[in-house]
């Protein structure tokens, strides 16, 4: 008798610890792959064992990963004439990062293995899963956008600092200041010119950096040349920093996009800046070898149509 209340007290939790255990080994392969994406990285297993919103969500961001690296492949394969993409200004439209998921579909999906891990108690996993989806909800949302609001903007920057953070640590910090004369509620601008800027903060100046980095985000209003009024969206690093000759090649490759690893991201921001503003218009890129790169983006100030 003793016996059988035994093995009927372990056997289920022997079940209970073997699916726990199972389902933990798939959020965190899961929540593994939702970084690798969110960090541009789309080497992920091509599939998750199972037949739940698990796999299905997972699936759903394979193919995602596969759309948005193939795009990618697309856009920065093709050789820029800038004369003759600022004579076509009217006809040039930047397609980033689209899907064919619904995008309602991909969040909701989101969501419901959100509530999942927290019903697992794993409260970090929910975050992240989160915060991802609100990034891949303004992508796909606003991705084409002719412009969003600046306030739409900074949020989908912060979330992709949020992710990177969790991924680096302390290693990445980060500051936003807006001056007061702005409200980011009513100032629009291109969309998806903060974020590569930021991220390539991350990937060449802060990733290999030993101990504390920091990037700080300050927008401000100025008057141009011409007393044109404009954005001034800088982002400085405490980075590794570039060598004088190595900034110098970077300043001359954001002109013409290549497939250079470090310049690509920077030159569609530039170029499409030019296309759609023209002069003075554009970025600037300064750096200091050891000390760290600050990088000015200049907008105009575009009010928001209501």
């Amino acid at each position: 008798m003793v016996l059988l209340l035994l093995v009927a007290l372990i056997v289920p939790i022997i079940t209970l610890v073997f699916f726990a255990d199972y389902f933990s080994k798939r959020v965190l392969t899961l929540r593994s792959s939702m970084h690798k994406v969110s960090n541009g990285e789309y080497d992920i297993p091509p599939s998750l064992n199972g037949d739940d919103e698990i796999s299905e969500a997972f699936s759903d961001l394979v193919i995602t990963a596969h759309e948005i690296e193939e795009k990618n492949a697309q856009m920065y394969e093709a050789e820029i004439d800038k004369k003759e993409l600022l004579s076509k200004q009217s006809e040039m439209e930047l397609k980033m990062l689209t899907s064919q998921i619904n995008p309602h579909f991909l969040y909701n999906t989101l969501e419901t293995i959100r509530m999942k891990a927290v019903t697992a108690g794993d409260r970090e996993v929910a975050g992240a899963i989160k915060t991802l989806g609100k990034m891949l909800r303004f992508v796909l949302d606003k991705g084409n956008a002719e412009e969003v609001t600046l306030e739409s903007s900074i949020e989908h920057v912060k979330n992709y600092l949020l992710i990177q953070k969790m991924r680096f640590g302390d290693k990445i910090n980060y500051e936003i200041e807006i001056d007061d004369s702005i409200n980011p509620r009513l100032v629009t601008t291109l969309p998806l010119i903060i974020q590569p800027v930021v991220e390539n903060s991350i990937q060449h100046g802060l990733r290999e950096k030993e101990g504390k980095g920091i990037i700080r985000l300050d927008i401000t209003k100025i008057v141009m040349e011409g007393n044109k009024n404009a954005l001034k969206i800088t982002v400085t690093d405490n980075g590794e920093g570039m060598s004088p000759e190595n900034l110098e090649k970077l300043k001359e490759s954001i002109k013409t996009p290549s497939d250079d690893g470090r310049s690509i991201g920077l030159a569609n921001v530039y170029n499409r800046i030019k296309i759609k503003h023209g002069e003075p218009y554009g970025m600037t890129i300064d750096s200091t070898e050891g000390a760290g790169t600050v990088i000015n983006i200049y907008v105009p100030v575009g009010p928001l149509n209501n």
